[in-house]
């Protein structure tokens, strides 16, 4: 009879059946589900929460895992009661050698292989049904396959997100370096007069040419095209020079600012409140100790009105910012903070010039007409020679940059483009 194959078998089942009933065998499972996951979360770089698998029994599984040990207790003690027959069978087999009595030998041999085939229907009827806790193990090694696939996309995600912030901050430092620095506002304690008027138009029309460098900084780097948006202002102008786009953005600035747009006279222009917001030297310090005073809700409606929601999306990815200014809040940020720079001096410019007496009233060249020196400043040299004005018949005003004052007799001129017209 061939008996290595027999032992084998024995050996088969009886290593399986160690490999069952080892001491902390629990422990040795969450550990080992603990360096796994150690060794993912250094791989990937992130900070991650514990995964290790703990077993711990639910109550249904706890009275299958009982019903279970019952089973194998069973099928156990009869592995040791076929082994103990085997090898009192192997005994009786040697005892048959010296002296040599074949009938005992025969009938050993057949003892061992009746034993043998014990021990096999022992292993079959175990070895076929399958292990709670081998299906548990499985579960577990496969919801940790999807927590480490859920923890690759989430560092993904942060990859992207930490990105995004870098790209926000970048742009961030670039608007605080162009915002206007904090400075005594020159208005305060002096007596107003057209001429002082003149010079906050001027200084009015800077503070919005110094936000407009600040918006087409943010449009460059959202990816826009410039020429295309400035079209959408005026497409019926011919500019000489690529770089004049600039004073579109300037004129939809300017005119926003100084038009309408829903803002009352009597809600945000107030005369006795002027000294109290311009006294700052940073505009947004008089947001913080006044933020519902008539700068405030002019600040509010015109940020609204001129830094429409797809325009801040492109920028900054979000509409946190106007949310805020819609619950009637000013946000710290750079760019709420540069606009509030530009919105004091035209806020300032409209209080002033309701002080007067008549009140100063605004006017705009008409776009194609003719370019009158009293009446308008050309914001670049002129385009074209005398001679070529005399041969283009559609020379004229293509926009107006920054719209003109009349107090009484005094006239304070609008800041025209010239160009050539479209038509």
């Amino acid at each position: 009879m061939d008996s290595s194959n027999d032992t084998g078998l024995f050996g088969r089942l009886f290593k399986k059946k160690r490999r069952s009933f080892v001491p902390h065998y629990y422990e040795s499972i969450t550990k080992m589900t603990h360096d796994y996951s150690c060794a993912e979360e250094i791989g990937t770089g992130v900070e991650v929460c514990d995964w290790s698998v703990h077993l711990q029994p639910q109550p249904e599984a706890a009275a299958a895992a009982a019903e279970e040990e019952e089973e194998e207790a069973t099928v156990l003690g009869g592995l040791f009661d076929a082994i103990s027959a085997l090898k009192l069978a192997y005994i009786q087999l040697q005892q048959a050698h010296i002296p040599y009595q074949p009938k005992k030998l025969r009938e050993a041999d057949e003892l061992i292989v009746s034993e043998f085939d014990s021990l096999s229907k022992l292993q079959l009827s175990y070895v076929g049904k399958p292990s709670s806790l081998c299906s548990e193990i499985r579960n577990h090694e496969k919801r940790l396959e999807e927590l480490q696939t859920e923890l690759r996309l989430k560092d993904s995600e942060a990859v992207r997100l930490r990105r995004e912030v870098d790209t926000l901050n970048r742009k961030n430092v670039g608007i605080e370096k162009r915002a206007p620095s904090g400075e005594p506002f020159p208005l305060l304690d002096r007596e107003w007069t057209p001429g002082l008027f003149s010079g906050a138009c001027r200084s009015a029309s800077k503070s919005v040419h110094d936000f407009t460098k600040v918006l087409i900084g943010l449009m460059k780097a959202s990816g826009w095209d410039l020429d295309r948006a400035a079209a959408c202002i005026d497409s019926s102008v011919a500019y000489r020079e690529r770089l004049h786009k600039k004073f579109a953005f300037e004129s939809y600035l300017s005119l926003s600012m100084l038009g309408g747009g829903g803002v009352r006279e009597e809600d945000c222009f107030e005369m006795d409140r002027f000294d109290c917001v311009v006294k700052f030297a940073d505009p947004f310090d008089a947001l913080v100790q006044y933020p519902d005073s008539g700068f405030g809700r002019f600040c509010r409606l015109k940020y609204l009105a001129v830094v429409k929601a797809r325009m801040e999306g492109s920028f900054f990815g979000n509409l946190d910012q106007r949310e805020f200014v819609v619950s009637y809040g000013h946000p710290r940020t750079p760019f709420y903070r540069a606009f509030v720079g530009m919105a004091r001096w035209v806020w300032a410019l409209q209080v002033m010039g309701r002080s007067f007496i008549p009140k100063a009233e605004m006017f705009y060249a008409k776009r194609g007409a003719k370019f009158e020196e009293e009446y308008m400043e050309s914001v670049v040299k002129l385009l074209f020679s005398e001679e070529e004005d005399e041969e283009e018949e559609g020379a004229g005003v293509g926009l107006t940059v920054m719209p003109g004052f009349k107090i009484g007799n005094n006239v304070i001129r609008c800041r025209v483009y010239p160009c050539r017209m479209k038509f």
